[in-house]
């Protein structure tokens, strides 16, 4: 299954990355509050490095951000 970066949207249904797998909220690079480009970098980063890791390593990451769920 191919991930594209277009799949990666807020539950309002913006997208975070822009077309190249960069932060950019609405598809449009480096916009959006402070908070949502941080919300955009760490999606940035599960795109560029998630697909050559298996399912215990993206196990690993999961529990790793349910450190910080509240």
């Amino acid at each position: 299954m191919e991930i594209k970066a277009q799949q990666f949207v807020t539950s309002t249904r913006r997208r975070v990355l822009n077309d190249n797998g960069q932060q950019g909220m609405n598809g449009v690079p480096g916009i959006g509050s402070t908070t949502e480009r941080h919300q955009g970098r760490v999606a940035q980063a599960i795109f560029a490095n998630c697909t050559e890791l298996d399912n215990a390593q993206l196990n690993e990451i999961i529990e790793w951000v349910r450190l910080y769920h509240r």
